[in-house]
């Protein structure tokens, strides 16, 4: 744990938890929430938060972009990879949870800490801090406000308790949904311009991701690919190393999304033990934090960075990924490995 540290003279005093905060936050909201809601909903509220503040806004947008996918090993539901796996392996909630929580933590405090360290510079030990509202204040509607949380709190008890009765995750996100929207409809804070703030273009662009990968198969990329992962050795650390690193490399080529669809029928081919198909997750959702093209999370921070003024360039997100992305997947590969050995 870093200390407090002094404020320099003539600014308030220090605020060295703000860097903190803002990477906890974002890890709470991908893991409950999914990784591209930490990008569309806390990258904006960051950046205004920030230019208020007259900060520099690059240690924090590489925060929200990195945990957007260092966070998302969790739960199933933390991210659209881990819900193929769990449907097309029939991995159960429950045990998912149990095997991924010890690799998110270390990963998440790795990436912490290494964050710490290179924007040692740039992130502020006091700023100068204007009169903002009272955080009650921006809640115009508090029954709307508990209801939400209500909810949200028991579709995440849901999630747990349907493992065990066998009813899909997405049911119990759909309840969830019907749930918050006849709410908000009741308290009138929503009507049918909502509609118009679904990103419908989503949808074909899932289903042309799957006809992408199937158009890889076609071509035998799935058995040269299992023949590879066996020649890597029988072991559990070396299957889940070879699957991770592999995975993640594919993530930044083609995105990571049609990577786990890849993924899966390389696992397949290979008829691999369930390390593997963990290991192919961890680079699946770690991976991604190499190039700003791994994931549509990592896209969408540039993007709305980029149309506040703010630009981080390829190259640059590129150079930090190369020194932080193989570490976090070699530290989730050896946390997962002690895991499930045990």
């Amino acid at each position: 744990m870093i200390g407090p540290q002094l404020s320099p003279p003539g600014l308030p005093e220090a605020k060295p938890h703000l860097y903190r905060n803002v990477f906890l936050l974002g890890a709470v909201i991908t893991a409950f929430l999914s990784l591209d809601t930490t990008a569309i909903i806390l990258t904006p509220i960051v950046l205004a938060l920030v230019i208020r503040l007259k900060l520099k806004a690059k240690p924090f947008l590489i925060a929200c972009a990195f945990v957007a996918n260092t966070a998302s090993l969790l739960l199933p539901v933390s991210n659209l990879t881990n819900l193929l796996f769990t449907h097309l392996f029939h991995l159960k909630f429950t045990s998912f949870s149990l095997y991924m929580a010890l690799p998110q933590f270390a990963v998440l405090i790795v990436n912490y800490l290494f964050f710490r360290w290179i924007f040692r510079k740039d992130i502020p030990q006091g700023f100068d801090d204007p009169e903002l509202p009272s955080p009650i204040s921006v809640l115009t509607d508090l029954p709307y406000f508990y209801g939400g949380l209500l909810t949200l709190g028991l579709v995440f008890i849901g999630y747990f308790a349907g493992s065990l009765l066998d009813v899909p995750p997405y049911q119990i996100a759909l309840a969830g949904c019907a749930a918050l929207t006849m709410w908000a409809v009741c308290r009138k804070q929503a009507d049918r311009s909502l509609l118009k703030d679904i990103s419908w273009p989503l949808f074909p662009f899932i289903v042309g991701l799957f006809v992408l990968v199937r158009g890889v198969e076609n071509i035998g990329f799935a058995p040269l690919a299992a023949r590879a992962l066996h020649s890597a050795g029988s072991g559990m650390f070396q299957q889940i190393l070879a699957s991770a690193f592999g995975a993640g490399i594919g993530s930044n080529v083609i995105n990571n999304i049609p990577m786990s669809l890849l993924s899966i029928s390389v696992l397949k081919a290979a008829h691999s033990l369930p390390a593997a198909q963990y290991g192919a997750l961890l680079g699946c959702n770690i991976g991604p934090n190499l190039a700003i093209t791994g994931s549509l999370a990592t896209m969408l921070v540039i993007s709305a960075a980029r149309k506040r003024g703010e630009n981080i360039g390829a190259w640059e997100f590129f150079k930090i990924g190369l020194l932080i992305t193989p570490l976090l997947l070699f530290t989730a590969s050896i946390i997962l490995w002690l895991v499930m050995k045990l």
